[in-house]
């Protein structure tokens, strides 16, 4: 967990201060801070909040036109971080009979599968660009993604 914040506060972090927003670039590196912080004390709540402000921050950068690769590295460590936080969480209401560790590495498995492929996803919508599609076949392919991802994600938790 600790490593996806990490990676998602530096990559933030540089996209902008590339940019020269410098001021911004330390106040992302203090919510990653203070993030860690609260999971230490366990104020599991705040991932919640940090997952807000890394997306808000991402969705900004890629506005302004910042370096792509970085917010997109940025919002999938804030996603990563959020959602091992809530799964650290979950695990201290494991029973001590509960596989835990089989439970951890299941989990981790599961969401490299998706970080890969939303990184990949993202990666490819920014390479491929379609100059003309009619709106029909756009509705079609966003209710077809939608779908696949539902059935994903049904899919997994099923395991």
């Amino acid at each position: 967990m600790v490593l996806s914040i990490l990676i998602g506060i530096v990559s933030l972090a540089y996209g902008y201060s590339q940019e020269g927003f410098d001021d911004p670039a330390l106040w992302i590196v203090l919510v990653g801070i203070v993030w860690a912080l609260a999971h230490w004390r366990r104020y599991y709540w705040f991932s919640s909040v940090a997952l807000f402000l890394m997306i808000f921050a991402a969705g900004y950068g890629v506005w302004q036109e910042f370096p792509l690769v970085w917010m997109i590295l940025g919002a999938l460590g804030g996603l990563l971080g959020w959602d091992l936080s809530d799964f650290t969480m979950r695990l201290r209401y494991a029973a001590p009979a509960d596989d835990i560790e089989g439970m951890e590495r299941r989990h981790l498995a599961r969401v490299g599968i998706v970080a890969a492929l939303g990184f990949g996803l993202a990666y490819i919508s920014t390479v491929v660009q379609v100059r003309r599609l009619a709106f029909e076949v756009a509705v079609g392919l966003i209710l077809l993604a939608a779908f696949g991802l539902t059935r994903l994600v049904v899919r997994l938790r099923r395991y």
